[in-house]
Order: structure tokens, then C-alpha cells, then sequence
């Protein structure tokens, strides 16, 4: 041992120092000299060390020696292997490993004694090693899209395991003795080939969310009732038969997703004795008994002033089965989501389209059947008014999660355009006329989900290679377009894996909107666990449909249509933004006026979408691109900012010169973007 003036502590003399001139710093993004800097600042007791997105395909070795590190962010570089000195590292509570190239997870990580969280997302993990259960004091295992087959037994020993997340993989179990990590609060499994669920889960009395959605489950735990902690279970798009008589008994469950099982026969009587219970999604079930159906839904409580108690979503086809009435929805009907309400205040309806159904809208098919057999989209149809198609489509893509989203929004904006109706009848001028018929056209909408977390693309595995993933894709693209080509205007929504969708298919859209996609997979922070041959055909493939939308070569009909990239200022949803125009090439957009258009945010993170609603700035802007589409519907493609009446791009218009039924709250609306000149 020497002394280190520098550190004020004995020092090991055979500890290696990380060179200038060593080949692991050489072409990374930041200078060598930034690298040794950042090592030799996270020496000593705490040390923290963040190499993330610089490029690394190797870590220096110096940083093994690091013994006291408490922090270490290695996430989106290019690193596939991690050694077994990481164990060295006895300190350790943070390990950030995502979105590289690893294909396992070493032995070594059992040293890590203090590990209480590790993401390693977006890799090509294929296994998880049995050490992982010597990290003791685990609460965060984050391995979601990887290549992953089974979990160790060892995960049991995790006492204090709260989250385990493996969305998108390749597991076809769970192993028995989960039941151990009793401290587990949330299990996220969807996405998977998983066909049972351990019975041991139904011990972990302090889980309170469970996703297994997207996995080929045939039955789940009989005692799932018993866990009183439990408040959202998802077990849609799966093979299920029956669900558990006992259900109810969970007392907090606030939420059941089950839609998507054809062969759900009954739902447990149990539901309507739980007080808790806000909503239970089950469109889809095709086998679903009518009369089983409506004694659920008489016997759910009423609260007092004859509003719904929970809300049950059911389709056209259970609502007939179960012989309750349907009608037009009105501004009453507070669980209406579309045009259509059933008479009962606890039923909220809806049409399940998909892949397979016929020009006008039969409900053959919820669900996207992928090359290989396994049902891994979902498609559920909202319209506004009964028997007719609204002028504007908006197409909202789910995210990561595997759910759909944007119904929150939409609702939002239905229950505004209501309103603005409203206030606006009997008024004069062409504003007032405006939110008179928006009001009384409105838009449907097409929610599309992608449970398998491959991007709304193939699954980059068996035989095919890309030729597999391409059919997939045609296999989405076709199930969205037998809906959306029924409408004169299509508006694409889609935040994050949805924002990649909204883009992968704007070529069938007449505007498309995405919030923070991931385009260039290969350097993206979330992502699914695919080669990286995958990763460039499906970017390919994103920015061969973007350049179809622009120019008007979709095939569709629809002319040259818009497209909106929203970005926040993190350099890397920034840099995945850019990519877009920088690959069709921004002179190119120029000379030919396309509408291609990167708008930035001041929010600095991935969470934009959710930003800008929390900042109300969401609904205006949405609100906006349907009334655009609408007066292009109704007037022409000048009106609707697709392109100009001599073939040019028509101008953006920004919260200075909004016109027509957004003109008032636009002029009080102020995003942070960037509006042309």
C-alpha cells in the first residue's frame, strides 16, 4: 500500500490506470482524457460514475477496482460482455446496463452485496445466472426486452425484490418459488410465451399490480382473491377459460384487464361485491355467456344519484348476447367513449375491428394473428355516432406497455368538442359554425396495441428472417388500413413504441403525430431484444413509410400527408427525432416542401406526452390537427395542412395565427416548439 496525497488514503500500487492511448477510449464520443477524469472523480467512499451513450464496446478494467462505487451507469453504448470483477464492486446500489449488447448477466453479480437495482432493458440477454439471489438486498430488476427463457429459482431469495420487470422476452414460466420474494409489489411479465402462472404467487400479499398480458395463459391461480393488495391485474389477450370464483375477494383491485380471451366463457359474480372495483375491460371474449353477463352487470352497484359504480366494457356482439339495449349516446352518458351507450350506467361499448374483418366493419377478428400463430396486436374500434363513420379517424398506438392508451385524452377532447357545441349553437359566423359541426360529426377512433413489444414488427426470430418481419408488418398495416380507408382523413397518435408505430404507418394517415419514437433501434435506450440487423431493416423501414407519407407515394390515396416528430431537449430522444429528416435529407424536404417537421419541447425527459398534458398543452394541440383534418374533410386539402392548392406545403399555424374553432384557446396556448418562419 502507498499514500495517495491526492486522496488522503492508502492506495493499492497494482491497481491498473486506465491510459490515454487505451484502445477501449479510442472513437467514443467524448475525449480519453473526459474518461479518466470521470473515473478518477468517482474514487473514494459514494463514488458515482456515469460512462452512459458514449460509445464504449468495453469497459476499463480500472473501473473494477472501484470498490467503493455506489452508482454505475453504463446504459447505450455498444458493450457485450460485463466480467465477473464486476462482484469486486461490494458498494454498489445502482447498475445501468441498458440498451447494449449483452447476452448475459455474469456470475460475478452475486459480490454486488448491495445491489438494490439493476436495468439491463434492450439488450440480448438469454439467461439470468442463479448469483442473482446472493444480491440480497435487490428491489429493482429491470430486463425487459431481452431474449431471456427462464428466471432462477434463486429469484425467491430476493427478500426485498419490489419490481420485477421482463415484458418482451421469451419465458414460458415463472419459476415456483416467486413466492419467496415476498416484498414484491409489482410483477410485469406481458409480452412472454407463458401458458400458467406459479401458484406461489398468490403469496406475495404485497404485490399490487400484475401484468401477464400477451402470454398463452390458460388458467390463473384459484387464490389470486387472496391478495389484498392487489388494486390492477391485466390477463388480456391470452387463452383463458374461466378466471377464479374468488376474484372479488381482491379487495383493493381497482382494475381487471381481460379483454382478448375468445375463450372466456363467464366472469366471476365475486366482482360486483368488491367496492374498490373502478373498471373491468373484457371486449374480445368471444365465448363470453350472455346471460352470465347480464346478471354481472345488474348486480354491480349503483352509487347514489344513479351514477355507474364500476364500468364494464363490453363489444356490440356481448352487449347482444346479454340482450341489453344500445343507443346514441348523449352528453349524459358519462362512460360513453364513442357514439354508442348502453341504457345500463355501468356499460361502456365499443367495436372490436382487426385484421380479418370485412370492408365494413364486421367483428370477425380482435386480434393480429403474426407469422408463427401467436395473437400478438389488438385492435378495438370507437365511433361516434351509431351506424355512421365520423370524417376523421384518429389511429392511437400503444405504447411499450402492451395496453392501449390515449383513451384518457380522447375522452377529453370528445367531452370538449361537446361542450364547445354547445356553447357555440345559435352563435354567428364561421367559428361558431365550426364547433357546431365538429360537435355533431366528432371523430372515431381505432385503438391499436402491440402486446408482444415488438414495435408493430416482426419478432426477429424462426425462419424467414427479414422476410418474416416484413409480413408482420403487412399483416398491421393491412388490419389498420381496412378501418382507416373507410375515412375521407386519418390522424396517427403515438408516444414512445406508439410514436415508432405512428411513423411506421403514416404512409396510411393524412397526419401523423409522435411523441419521442424510437427510430435508430441500434442507439435507442428503449428497445426491443433483436439483432442488430433487425434493428436497421425496421429503420429502413420507418423511414422508407415516412418518405412515402411526405411525398404522397403511400399507395393509400391520400395524397401527400404531414408528419410531426415532438421531441424534449434530452439529447438522446433528440437525436432519435433528427434522425428522420436527416435520413430523407433536410435540403431534399426543403426544395420539396415536405411536411416533415421535428418540434421541440423544453421537458427534459421521455415522459413528454404525459408533460404536456399535466401542463395542459396536450389537448390543444391534438384538438388543433382534428380540426385541420375536419376542414379538410369538409373543404379541400388547402384546409387541412396536407398540402396547397399548387402542390406546396401548406404552412403550419402556430398559437399567433390559429383560426377557426381553436382560435380562442389557441391564442392563450404557448408550447415550447419551434414554429417556421
Amino acid at each position: 500500500m502507498l499514500w495517495c496525497d491526492d486522496e488522503k488514503k492508502f492506495v493499492n500500487a497494482g491497481e491498473p490506470q486506465t491510459r490515454l492511448d487505451d484502445p477501449c477510449l479510442q472513437g467514443l464520443t467524448i475525449e480519453p482524457g473526459e474518461v479518466v477524469s470521470r473515473i478518477d472523480k468517482a474514487r473514494g467512499k459514494g463514488g458515482r460514475l456515469d460512462l452512459t451513450g458514449i460509445g464504449l464496446t468495453k469497459v476499463p478494467d480500472e473501473v473494477w477496482t472501484l470498490t467503493d462505487l455506489t452508482d454505475l451507469q453504463l446504459s447505450n453504448n455498444k458493450i457485450t460482455r460485463i466480467p465477473d470483477d464486476v462482484g469486486n464492486l461490494t458498494e454498489l446500489e445502482r447498475l445501468g446496463l441498458a440498451g447494449n449488447r449483452l447476452t448475459e448477466i455474469p456470475e460475478g453479480i452475486g459480490g454486488c452485496e448491495c445491489l438494490e437495482g439493476l436495468w439491463a432493458h434492450g439488450n440480448l440477454i438469454g439467461r439470468v445466472p442463479d448469483a442473482i439471489g446472493r444480491c440480497e438486498r435487490l428491489r429493482h430488476l429491470m430486463l425487459a426486452g431481452n431474449r431471456i427463457r427462464e428466471l432462477p429459482a434463486s429469484l425467491g431469495d430476493c427478500k426485498y425484490l419490489e419490481e420485477l420487470s421482463v415484458p418482451g422476452n421469451r419465458l414460458k414460466s415463472l419459476p415456483e418459488t416467486i413466492g419467496g420474494a415476498y416484498m414484491l409489489r409489482v410483477i410485469d411479465v406481458h409480452g412472454n410465451r407463458i401458458a400458467r402462472l406459479p401458484d406461489s404467487i398468490a403469496r406475495l400479499k404485497s404485490l399490487e399490480e400484475l401484468s401477464a398480458q400477451g402470454n398463452c395463459l390458460t388458467s390463473i391461480p384459484d387464490d389470486v382473491g387472496e391478495m389484498r393488495r392487489l388494486v390492477r391485474l391485466n390477463v388480456a389477450e391470452n387463452k383463458l377459460s374461466s378466471l377464479p370464483k374468488g376474484l372479488g375477494d381482491a379487495a383493493m383491485m381497482t382494475t381487471l384487464w381481460c379483454y382478448g380471451n375468445p375463450e372466456l366463457r363467464s366472469l366471476p359474480m365475486s366482482l360486483a361485491k368488491n367496492v374498490s372495483l373502478k373498471s373491468v375491460w373484457c371486449e374480445g371474449c368471444d365465448a363470453l355467456e350472455g346471460d352470465g353477463v347480464r346478471e354481472l352487470v345488474e348486480a354491480l352497484p349503483t352509487r347514489k344519484g344513479g351514477k355507474g359504480g364500476a364500468t364494464i366494457g363490453l363489444d356490440l356482439a356481448q352487449c347482444t348476447r346479454a340482450g341489453l339495449k344500445i343507443r346514441p349516446a348523449t352528453t349524459l352518458d358519462a362512460n360513453a367513449a364513442g357514439g354508442l351507450a348502453c341504457d345500463h350506467p355501468h356499460v361502456a361499448v365499443s367495436e372490436m375491428p382487426g385484421a380479418a374483418e370485412s370492408s365494413r366493419g364486421g367483428a370477425d377478428s380482435r386480434r393480429v394473428e403474426m407469422p408463427g400463430g401467436y395473437s400478438r396486436g389488438y385492435f378495438k374500434h370507437v365511433r361516434w355516432t351509431e351506424g355512421a363513420d365520423a370524417p376523421v379517424l384518429i389511429v392511437a398506438f400503444g405504447s411499450a406497455p402492451g395496453v392501449p392508451n390515449w383513451g384518457g385524452l380522447l375522452r377529453k377532447l370528445r367531452r370538449d368538442l361537446l361542450a364547445r357545441g354547445v356553447a357555440c349553437a345559435g352563435g354567428a359566423g364561421p367559428d361558431a359554425a365550426a364547433a357546431v359541426e365538429a360537435a355533431a360529426v366528432g371523430f372515431d377512433v381505432l385503438y391499436v396495441a402491440d402486446v408482444a413489444r415488438s414495435w408493430y414488427h416482426g419478432e426477429g426470430i424462426g425462419p424467414g428472417g427479414t422476410a418474416s418481419n416484413d409480413e408482420a408488418e403487412r399483416t398491421w398495416r393491412e388490419g389498420i388500413g381496412r378501418v382507416a380507408g373507410r375515412y375521407a382523413r386519418v390522424l396517427n397518435l403515438g408516444d414512445s413504441m406508439g410514436a415508432s408505430a405512428s411513423l411506421l404507418f403514416a404512409d396510411v394517415a393524412d397526419h401523423a403525430i409522435a411523441f419521442c419514437p424510437q427510430v435508430d433501434l441500434v442507439s435507442a435506450s428503449i428497445r426491443p431484444g433483436r439483432s442488430a440487423r433487425w434493428m436497421r431493416h425496421y429503420r429502413r423501414a420507418l423511414v422508407s413509410a415516412v418518405d412515402r407519407a411526405v411525398s404522397g407515394r403511400g399507395g393509400s390515396g391520400r395524397g401527400r400527408s404531414r408528419v410531426e416528430i415532438h421531441s424534449g431537449t434530452w439529447e438522446h430522444d433528440l437525436a432519435q427525432a433528427d434522425f428522420v429528416p436527416d435520413a430523407i435529407g433536410r435540403d431534399r424536404i426543403d426544395a420539396e416542401g415536405l411536411a416533415l417537421e421535428v418540434v421541440l419541447h423544453p421537458v427534459d425527459n421521455h415522459r413528454l406526452a404525459l408533460a404536456l398534458e399535466e401542463g395542459d398543452e396536450l389537448l390543444p394541440m391534438v384538438r388543433k390537427a382534428y380540426h385541420e383534418q375536419l376542414a379538410a374533410a369538409r373543404g379541400g386539402d388547402e384546409a387541412g395542412g396536407r398540402e396547397g392548392g399548387d402542390g406546396t406545403r401548406a404552412p403550419l399555424s402556430g398559437a399567433s395565427d390559429a383560426k377557426g374553432a381553436d382560435a380562442i384557446s389557441l391564442k392563450s396556448f404557448k408550447p415550447g416548439v419551434r414554429l417556421p418562419n
